[in-house]
């Protein structure tokens, strides 16, 4: 890449930046941390802060498609709802009933019943970082302050969703809500197609890891056909993990 290239991606970067920092119409500071550890340590210091300051951390990693997302002012055909509006329809939705259903939308269909989608059950070493910053490691990334304490808001805030089988942002909610009350899930991290949670009350059980697994995987079906290959196999990266990672392709 010559310097000119470089020169226009990085005044490029520095756009996308300025404008969801703009659009967003919160707080935010930019993290260019140089290693995981670093970025990690910003963001547990932000949540503690959050806690007494009645706001919500959230890692953005900038790009064209994330403003896309951010912008309310741009019709969207994924989704066009504003904040107030995703979550007072997150209210009436009845989350078990919504899992149940995503999860017989995803299950193997008839000719495809000789594949063991359950699997076998064996506990993994746990990552204790959020994957995407791995690939955006010497990124400029922002952390916004979302002024709310209630986690499962910033859904709504950053409203990915709606497409390639990723639920709406309204669902998004409700299930963070449902996940932030029985495991202490705060949605932490957010790309076009990524939403990571930080896990302040893993299941520390098979039995609690499997039932949420299923969960999981009618919620995100792709971390499981194209991931880990079956729901047991998912569930031994539940339990005891601080990090729950979500990919849509």
């Amino acid at each position: 890449m010559g310097i000119f290239d470089k020169f226009k991606k990085n005044k490029e970067k520095k756009f996308y930046i300025d404008e969801l920092i703009a659009k967003l119409g919160c707080d935010c500071s930019i993290i260019e941390e140089k290693d995981v550890k670093g970025v990690m340590t910003k963001y547990h210091q932000a949540l503690i802060e959050g806690k007494k300051d009645g706001y919500t951390p959230l890692i953005i990693i900038p790009s064209e498609m994330m403003l896309e997302i951010v912008n309310t002012e741009e019709d969207k055909e994924y989704s066009n709802d504003n904040r107030e509006t995703i979550i007072a329809k997150a209210e009436d939705i009845d989350v078990k009933e919504l899992l149940k259903r995503l999860l017989v939308e995803v299950l193997p269909m008839e000719d495809e019943e000789d594949y063991d989608i359950t699997g076998e059950f064996s506990a993994e070493e746990q990552a204790n970082f959020f994957l995407s910053i791995v690939d955006a490691i010497n990124e400029k990334l922002i952390l916004a302050k979302i002024p709310t304490d209630k986690p499962w808001e910033v859904a709504a805030w950053v409203p990915m969703g709606g497409f390639n089988e990723c639920p709406l942002p309204e669902e998004q909610v409700a299930v963070f809500k449902y996940w932030y009350e029985k495991y202490g899930a705060t949605p932490a991290l957010i790309t076009p197609d990524v939403w990571e949670l930080f896990v302040g009350n893993p299941p520390k059980t098979q039995e609690e890891s499997e039932l949420l697994a299923w969960e999981q995987f009618g919620f995100c079906a792709d971390i499981v056909w194209q991931g880990v290959g079956t729901v047991n196999a998912l569930a031994g990266t539940l339990i005891n993990s601080s990090v729950w990672y979500f990919w849509w392709d």
